[in-house]
């Protein structure tokens, strides 16, 4: 396996050696993943797991130094004024 530096170079064929190479449970855990629920499009219907999705989990779990950090959110307008 190559060495990964960035989170973009992961890519689906890569995924699949990886939990190959890392036994039953990894592909088991990528399987249930599959399978995951997740929100529906903006129009409401229902959808996969995207493979953007996909990478991020796979990232967390087994690459955390390359999973993207969440940022602080923001205090909307009104928790701002609601502040003062």
């Amino acid at each position: 396996m190559k060495e990964i530096k960035d989170i973009k170079e992961i890519n689906l064929e890569f995924i699949i050696g990886y939990v190959k190479e890392q036994g039953p449970d990894a592909i088991q855990w990528l399987k249930d993943l599959k399978n995951k629920p997740v929100p529906p499009d903006k129009n409401g219907r229902e959808r996969k797991m995207s493979f953007i999705e996909l990478r991020k989990e796979f990232a967390i779990k087994f690459f955390p130094e390359l999973a993207p950090k969440s940022k602080e959110k923001k205090p909307s307008m009104w928790e701002q004024i609601d502040a003062l």
